[in-house]
């Protein structure tokens, strides 16, 4: 039977050091129908000369620039290269990873054995030379569950999945989102469908380096608690309405968590104003005012937590 063709799509930015060596492990797969799509953010370190290079070289290989009418960000890149492939099974990959040379096979075997929708490989982080332990996932004996990765009860990384066309149809990377976008992509993936696989293999490498985005954002607590916020609230209204009314609450509490986190680092948010809104609508006039009182109280004297799960209804 002829093989089912797969699309590796990454997007990259100011990668020239390091893109080559995700290629190659891209072309070193023992699957061999394969197209690897490479959309570029506005790099500026003459990654675009490494990559034609490759053009020129693999024709399987396809190399495009984010159109200057989408907006910059990975998301913007992902959805580009998605409209521009043509492979039946889909894998999200990024600049700075390594491929085992057996990851598309593996997936595509368990896909298609199991007659899934998605399967979920594992993930090892290496740092130079060493490969360290692999994530371990969280599995629940109920299945793979949306309002469970909505509530980060399960997890896995961006490179782990691969699903079918026909699902990643239906759904988009939101393209206003910095950080954590893979979190917003499964959310959307779970509610079409949760007929998805565990594959209890290490198929991704993950490097860790001084430039990584999440190395970047735990530097700062502030920061990092600012873009998380930005990637729930814009969840929240990606999904919640798809949501049932419990899970919808603790998406909402942990919205207001963040805020109270960035309070007592002393440090006001705008996105504040918008959850407000959000407590008020769901919660109530009354309850907004004291979640309100809880970040003042935050701000002033790191304190306020009984009035945060006041506010919480509790």
């Amino acid at each position: 039977m002829d093989q089912l063709k797969v699309s590796v799509i990454i997007p990259v930015f100011n990668r020239a050091n390091l893109i080559g060596e995700t290629i190659d492990s891209v072309l070193s797969q023992s699957y061999t129908n394969w197209e690897c799509i490479v959309v570029d953010d506005g790099s500026t370190d003459g990654i675009k000369e490494i990559l034609e290079e490759y053009c020129n070289k693999y024709e399987r290989i396809r190399f495009f620039k984010r159109p200057e009418g989408k907006p910059k960000g990975a998301n913007s890149c992902r959805n580009f290269g998605f409209e521009k492939s043509s492979g039946d099974y889909v894998i999200w990959f990024d600049s700075d990873d390594l491929m085992t040379a057996n990851h598309i096979e593996e997936k595509v075997v368990a896909l298609e054995a199991s007659n899934a929708d998605f399967v979920i490989a594992k993930t090892a982080n290496f740092e130079g030379d060493e490969l360290l332990e692999p994530y371990q996932y969280e599995k629940k004996s109920s299945g793979i569950k949306a309002a469970d990765f909505v509530l980060s009860k399960i997890h896995w990384y961006t490179y782990d999945v691969i699903l079918k066309r026909e699902v990643a149809n239906q759904i988009s990377w939101n393209e206003k989102m910095k950080s954590w976008q893979d979190y917003n992509y499964f959310c959307k993936m779970l509610l079409v469908t949760e007929n998805g696989i565990y594959l209890d293999e290490v198929l991704t490498h993950r490097r860790l380096h001084s430039k990584s985005i999440q190395k970047e954002l735990l530097a700062s607590p502030v920061n990092f608690h600012n873009e998380l916020l930005e990637n729930r609230i814009l969840t929240f209204h990606d999904v919640s309405a798809q949501m049932d009314a419990g899970t919808r609450k603790e998406m909402l509490y942990a919205l207001m968590n963040h805020c109270f986190e960035l309070a007592k680092l002393r440090s006001v948010s705008k996105k504040w104003f918008q959850v407000l809104s959000l407590v008020k609508k769901h919660l109530g006039f009354e309850f907004a005012t004291v979640f309100g009182v809880s970040l003042f109280a935050g701000l002033s004297s790191g304190r306020g937590f009984a009035l945060l799960e006041r506010a919480k209804k509790r």
